[in-house]
């Protein structure tokens, strides 16, 4: 369909409202979100796009037999051709399977192995890079030898520049679920979501709410804050309450009518759902929430998901789809104080673009490959990639370990090298940067984030695999990463592995 940007996102609104009312007709929610649901291809190397085993968000993956092993060796392999690979850290920088992981430990419970997604875990804590300077990327890879012989852990982080001082104005949406199943805990992390945000917000931002639940309403509409906290914002989340039945879709439409209606150009405009992720949401709506997202004259709509759980019954499956499709973050909250971290202390990581269309590029020794990846997926193909947003104040986190052919074929000299590509959030802007170093380089350089990054995967693989050896020794690896236990959250991830039911 030709037309401008508006004229497209007004057709897909009127086609969602009309041609799908709610969630009969919109799908049979033990499909899944979309009808069906796919499950990562395992970590082995290839050609084709290679993502996390067991990471599939909507439901438990079927049995299927593991990809043989494969032995490699050098026997044909070009020395003269070094491997190419484009590597996605995330869909939409998901940061909600580690909340919900710490959420079931604290009760005593294993978190089902399927929704323990690595990837998020090096998303949601913190491994602190240097930041860039402004408009710019820096890259930092570093290599550490492995107990076997050439086999090598290789972390590479992409930080973004710190967040502006003073930020752009925001058009918030509030598309809010007011079901029966929210009362409770769900609710109240929900309200506390809200006036976390609310508490960051500056005159001149403009505020809509809309409501679902059997039906829906509109609370606000163009509501100008007169700064942080608005008596009014406060009022609309104090009448909040919880009841009847689950009409996301007529919800959904009417809150990107509203951001559709109040959209500046120059303004940070994003759709925020909250959610205890019980509701189901159909193909129409899928469409509806790409269409505001797509890289248009200008930027797009993005949406934000947040979960409100509880975690013994939260269904991930609606905020991962939602938010794959509207390009933002998501997160999920374990309690409301939990709000508070994420969405008033870390506000700009889960809002704001320092840049667009991220693409990585990792070119290798001839005679290396990756042997398991814990990002979300990797290939040789870069159109099998989609380039992702990130941050400011941000990084991308890839961390993977890679294998010789043949030690004795590794050559301390070769170069690594790393190469970013990405657009300038509002001009577009192309730019480019790329960081080399030897082999030998890397093994004799710094390991300080690296170290980090293996004892947050061991973390998130232990409570994968779920046996008491394995996340035992996961809490060693923690506790050793973290000598004086001066880093708050691997404190914390200690503390959490024991109260995993089966580490004794």
């Amino acid at each position: 369909m030709r037309g401008s940007w508006l004229e497209r996102c007004a057709w897909t609104l009127m086609v969602a409202v009309a041609g799908c009312g709610g969630l009969t007709a919109c799908g049979d929610p033990d499909e899944g979100l979309l009808g069906s649901s796919e499950v990562g291809g395992g970590d082995y190397g290839g050609t084709s796009t290679t993502t996390n085993a067991g990471e599939d968000h909507a439901q438990a993956p079927t049995e299927s037999e593991e990809p043989p092993e494969e032995t490699f060796t050098c026997a044909g392999l070009d020395e003269e051709s070094a491997p190419v690979l484009y590597l996605s850290a995330d869909d939409s920088n998901s940061m909600g399977s580690p909340a919900q992981a710490r959420e079931l430990l604290r009760a005593g419970i294993a978190p089902p192995p399927w929704t323990v997604r690595t990837y998020e875990f090096l998303n949601y804590y913190r491994i602190a890079y240097e930041a860039a300077p402004d408009g710019r990327l820096r890259i930092v890879p570093q290599m550490q030898e492995a107990e076997v012989p050439g086999l090598y852990h290789l972390q590479i982080g992409v930080r973004s520049h710190d967040p502006a001082a003073v930020r752009r104005p925001m058009t918030l949406t509030f598309v809010l679920d007011t079901s029966g199943s929210m009362g409770g805990s769900p609710m109240e992390r929900q309200k506390a979501a809200v006036e976390a945000i609310a508490a960051g917000l500056t005159e001149g931002d403009v505020v809509n709410m809309v409501t679902w639940n059997t039906t829906n309403a509109v609370v606000l509409s163009g509501h100008m804050v007169n700064g942080p906290s608005d008596p009014g914002l406060q009022n609309a989340v104090n009448a909040l309450s919880a009841s009847g039945g689950t009409d996301l879709e007529s919800g959904l439409a009417f809150g990107y009518q509203l951001a559709l209606q109040h959209y500046g150009p120059d303004r940070l405009n994003r759709v925020i759902l909250i959610s205890d992720g019980r509701a189901n949401v159909g193909i129409t709506s899928t469409e509806l929430i790409a269409s505001h997202a797509e890289d248009a004259d200008q930027e797009g709509i993005y949406l934000v998901g947040i979960g409100a759980g509880p975690a013994d019954g939260y269904h991930d499956g609606l905020m991962d789809a939602v938010t794959d499709k509207g390009r933002g973050a998501y997160v999920y909250l374990d309690s409301t104080q939990e709000a508070w971290d994420v969405l008033r202390d870390r506000f700009d990581e889960v809002m704001e673009v320092a840049a667009r269309s991220v693409q990585v590029e990792l070119t290798l020794p001839w005679y290396l490959r990756i042997e398991r990846f814990y990002g979300e997926e990797y290939s040789e193909d870069a159109a099998e990639i989609e380039p992702q947003h990130l941050a400011p104040g941000d990084a991308m986190v890839f961390n993977q370990v890679v294998r010789a052919c043949d030690p004795e074929v590794v050559d301390l000299q070769d170069p690594v090298r790393v190469t970013a590509r990405w657009e300038s959030p509002l001009t577009y802007e192309q730019r480019e940067t790329t960081v080399e170093a030897s082999v030998g380089e890397l093994l004799a350089g710094g390991t300080t984030q690296l170290i980090k990054g293996r004892a947050i995967i061991a973390y998130a693989e232990a409570l994968k695999e779920g046996s008491s050896t394995a996340l035992r020794d996961a809490q060693a690896q923690v506790v050793a990463a973290n000598p004086g236990g001066t880093d708050p959250e691997l404190s914390e991830i200690a503390q959490l592995l024991p109260m995993h039911p089966y580490f004794y």
